[in-house]
């Protein structure tokens, strides 16, 4: 039987190889960088965001599982009569609002990121790099640690 945490960890590992794949590629003397970016991210984001939902469903203790996962706590399935939600996915509703997260879940534009015409970091908010997504599954990657001593108590 195939489980929420198990799924998120499955997600997060994929992107993971993505990631690792797109350091090595960035390494090419015959590719341009935004290319290489405006094709790694949006597979990158996108199994980041299934970690996300899935380790959201864990939180909520979701068994009966939906064939995507949710990748905003609004989506989530409603929590059943008597079942509190966890601090936790209040904590990452508001990240999502304003914070790391939402920076996650903003949309990647179309095309190829634009070329920055003053510093690196103007363009840092416009189109996610690969340090960003780097940081974003170490991120995941602690949360899923932390909370899953407390997954495993239920």
């Amino acid at each position: 039987m195939t489980n929420a945490r198990g799924l998120a960890n499955h997600a997060l590992y994929m992107a993971r190889l993505l990631l690792e794949a797109w350091q090595r590629d960035l390494g090419r003397k015959d590719c341009v960088t935004g290319a290489i970016d405006a094709a790694f991210a949006p597979a990158v984001r996108g199994h980041l965001l299934d970690a996300y939902g899935w380790f959201l469903l864990a939180m909520m203790r979701v068994t009966q599982l939906p064939e995507q996962p949710p990748h905003r706590v609004a989506d989530l399935p409603k929590a059943g009569p008597g079942i509190a939600v966890p601090g936790e996915v209040l904590e990452y509703e508001g990240l999502e609002a304003n914070g790391w997260l939402a920076r996650l879940q903003a949309p990647l534009p179309q095309g190829l990121p634009k070329r920055p015409k003053g510093p690196v970091l103007a363009s840092a908010g416009v189109y996610p790099n690969i340090t960003d997504y780097q940081e974003w599954a170490d991120t995941f990657e602690r949360l899923f640690d932390r909370m899953g001593d407390s997954l495993d108590e239920y």
